[in-house]
């Protein structure tokens, strides 16, 4: 696997994946899940040349494809697109701070700023450990019911955080926090959590400021914030959009039908 993939294709995650006994398989150097009674899915492959056509006589039905460029190729495989491109924020760790933070949107960078000047307690970041940090899965279970959505399941952050303990990164001030998992050259933010007093005092914009001067200490040259869904959840888009992050389109998702 290189260094560049996206989480749902890393090492990191096939391992996880079977430790919850949702084991993978690799084809085409792509990882596929199969379960029943679901199609067999790849999430985000990164092909080329004949590769669909491989993963169609695997019995792969179901593909949420990186690019849009791969949809030539997912149509001479037999696939159909059912579902529109969804939209991910990136951000390049590669350029300098400075580069960094004048990239930031006015209103972001003065909240990182007031942040800074209220003298929040001192950024920390340390591996994630499943035990002293059970409270955070807690919040976002508890978030997820209260906002009605739906991300990866606690089971599999505990289960990243066994596979590979240093690819689990904690930023936590005040009562707020940050998860991300890093993997290759690449980190995905995983998990974010604020309490009342990091609310008020734009905890995320400090956190998230400093996970970008951190990560690339790591080798970490990509930082994916997430998909941007300006309907649903429009004030995290801002706030992603806000931090510089430039907007990336994936491939949609495609069906092949049975024979």
């Amino acid at each position: 696997m290189t260094s560049d993939l996206p989480l749902q294709q890393s090492e990191i995650f096939a391992k996880a994946m079977a430790l919850i006994n949702r084991p993978t398989e690799q084809v085409a150097d792509t990882l596929i899940l199969r379960r029943r009674p679901f199609p067999a899915l790849a999430s985000r492959p990164l092909l080329s040349g004949n590769g669909f056509k491989l993963l169609a006589r695997h019995g792969v039905r179901l593909i949420n494809a990186e690019r849009p460029q791969d949809a030539p190729a997912l149509r001479a495989a037999g696939f159909r697109q059912i579902m529109t491109p969804a939209h991910i924020a990136e951000l390049d760790l590669s350029q300098t701070r400075e580069q960094l933070r004048a990239a930031m949107q006015g209103k972001w960078r003065n909240r990182l700023a007031a942040a800074q000047a209220r003298g929040l307690h001192q950024v920390h970041h340390r591996v994630f450990d499943p035990a002293r940090d059970a409270w955070l899965l807690k919040a976002e279970a508890a978030q997820q019911k209260r906002r009605q959505y739906r991300a990866l399941p606690p089971a599999l952050t505990l289960a990243m955080s066994q596979a590979s303990p240093e690819s689990s990164r904690l930023f936590t001030c005040a009562d707020a926090a940050m998860l991300f998992v890093l993997h290759g050259r690449r980190a995905s933010y995983h998990i974010g959590h604020s309490g009342p007093e990091g609310r008020a005092a734009s905890a995320h914009n400090l956190l998230l400021a400093t996970a970008m001067k951190a990560l690339p200490d790591h080798g970490i040259r990509w930082l994916e914030l997430g998909t941007i869904d300006t309907e649903t959840a429009a004030s995290l888009a801002r706030f992603k959009l806000g931090s510089g992050a430039s907007v990336r389109a994936l491939g949609g998702t495609w069906l092949r039908a049975l024979p």
